[in-house]
């Protein structure tokens, strides 16, 4: 029985097994609970991955059409295994799982426990889970940024030869204009970059590295922006899109309200958004880094926790008060995925600190401070996360005894598990599969003329369910630009309506089921699955 209890705790402290439970809990979560498409930005990526593999791709000047590295790997498995929402959102996952590899890979041999604690901590985070489930670049991005933060990880120590001091100096260069290619949040990681440039000048140390990454870095700029100008006739053309995106997202209510609403945002506003976000988690372990005894120089990048916690620190700065446009100051949104650049350095920096205050009774009461004051700030519903996490600690810190980090590591990882598993159970929001299989029996007439009346947001989507190939006999439009007259020149007007969609806070349609029917009171339903309804006008009908 000693034996077995043994192996327990020996498999519980174990980064691979952490490692292979995380990977297996995302595949789960990707399966489980996949919607297969967001009607949003996906959107915008499938079709330019669409358009580049069967031509036709151009920029529209807007600023995704610029991140080539969400979409050419996606018009890849397109060419591959035809388009469905599994090719779609493939590369997502695989960078999501690529950078729970890179976590292991980097530090597991020298700190397997703080190893361990990332894994969690990242691997199980919701809305990296969600964010590996949609196309979108955040999950991208987070890879690429992650992969760079890994080498300046290398490179914090004096490589042992010189070839390799270049190489991957070179590698670096690249990696960043990847993940530039990808989103521009890249950018966060300036600061820190600047920082262990400056500490290795000061140390005389790694110079080839750096001269290789400056000028790797500036030929492959060259490059970029030489082929934009052959392409687009501009050099600047990213650029000038980029900050025209972020002028017309601008919403005039920010502008109206700016007054009264940006001395909350650079405050206490992030803090709030932490605790909402579940980023309180990782937080509440990397504040121990100031707590612990033996406290190491900040500055000293040599040392593991003193490179992620500079890291965090540094990249945390530009988030909370840089600015998202050029014209006026915009702050970020905090929205969860606008941090993905950041978690590899949440993870890492509370992972060393639990790595070296773990069991310290006192560290164990300051986390049920910090938990018990998010539980108290956060919203109610946000209890069921926090709550536990006060009563775990604070019954380590009452048991006065050793407690090994294993039982630690699998009553958080049990915590960080409660949202997602809610949302695999949770009904689906946007209906995807229910609207598809409406669209596939009865809007896919080979002949006739065929009007579908719908909302504002299918009206832009819906060729996506067609694999971007509509049928030429059927038009798409909305419930207000319909005429009675229409039906005499067609053979079958549809009403469709995705409650799902239309009650979907994100994504602010306007229209509603109470609203629409009453327009068309001689509709009569021919098909319903979920949210999804399909009726059908009488040709006789007024409306």
């Amino acid at each position: 029985m000693h034996s077995f209890l043994q192996n327990i705790r020996r498999t519980g402290q174990s980064p691979l097994f952490w490692l292979l439970f995380v990977c297996g809990f995302t595949l789960l979560y990707f399966f489980a609970e996949h919607e297969g498409f967001y009607f949003g930005d996906d959107y915008s990526y499938s079709l330019y991955a669409h358009q580049l593999l069967h031509g036709g791709f151009h920029f529209d000047n807007y600023s995704f059409c610029h991140r080539f590295m969400v979409f050419v790997p996606t018009s890849l498995f397109y060419w591959l295994w035809g388009m469905n929402i599994y090719t779609t959102t493939l590369w997502p996952l695989l960078c999501t799982l690529g950078t729970l590899l890179l976590l292991y890979a980097g530090l597991h041999r020298k700190h397997p426990a703080a190893t361990a604690w990332a894994l969690v901590l990242l691997g199980l985070y919701y809305f990296q889970l969600n964010t590996a489930n949609y196309l979108y670049p955040d999950n991208i991005v987070l890879f690429f940024t992650t992969a760079c933060l890994m080498v300046l990880y290398k490179a914090r120590q004096p490589f042992p030869s010189s070839t390799q001091e270049v190489f991957w100096g070179v590698t670096f260069a690249a990696l960043n204009l990847l993940a530039f290619l990808t989103k521009e949040t890249i950018v966060y990681t300036v600061p820190f970059y600047l920082c262990v440039l400056l500490y290795h000048l000061k140390r005389r140390e790694n110079w080839r590295f750096w001269a290789a990454a400056l000028l790797a870095g500036a030929l492959l700029l060259a490059a970029y922006f030489l082929l934009y100008k052959i392409f687009s006739g501009d050099a600047l053309q990213r650029l000038y899109d980029i900050k025209a995106t972020n002028t017309l997202e601008t919403k005039q209510e920010y502008l109206d309200s700016r007054a009264t609403t940006l001395l909350p945002r650079l405050t206490y506003k992030p803090l709030l958004f932490f605790i909402g976000s579940g980023l309180a988690i990782p937080l509440a372990f990397a504040a121990l880094s100031f707590f612990r005894t033996g406290r190491t120089a900040l500055l000293h990048l040599r040392r593991s926790h003193s490179f992620w916690l500079v890291a965090l620190l540094s990249m945390l700065l530009p988030i909370w008060f840089g600015t998202a446009t050029v014209d006026f100051y915009k702050p970020m949104p905090l929205l969860p995925r606008m941090f993905h650049p950041l978690l590899p350095t949440f993870c890492l920096a509370a992972g060393l600190a639990l790595e070296k205050v773990w069991p310290q009774r006192a560290a164990f009461l300051v986390l049920v401070l910090l938990f018990g004051l998010c539980a108290g700030l956060g919203e109610k519903n946000l209890a069921v996360m926090y709550a536990p996490l006060v009563v775990f600690f604070m019954g380590l810190f009452l048991y006065r005894k050793p407690v090994p980090f294993a039982l630690g590591l699998a009553v958080v990882a049990l915590v960080l598990c409660i949202r997602p598993v809610y949302f695999i159970f949770k009904p689906t929001v946007s209906y995807y599969a229910e609207q598809k299989e409406i669209i596939d029996r009865h809007l896919k007439h080979p002949a006739g003329n065929y009007i579908v009346l719908t909302d504002s947001i299918m009206l832009r989507r819906h060729p996506y369910f067609y694999g971007f190939d509509t049928p030429q006999n059927y038009t798409y439009q909305k419930y207000s630009a319909y005429l009675p007259s229409m039906a005499q020149r067609t053979d079958t007007v549809f009403l469709l309506i995705n409650n799902g969609v239309l009650e979907h806070p994100e994504l602010m349609a306007r229209e509603k089921e109470k609203t629409i029917l009453p327009q068309f009171p001689s509709a009569r339903l021919l098909a319903r699955r979920g949210k999804v309804k399909l009726f059908v006008l009488p040709k006789d009908s007024t409306r």
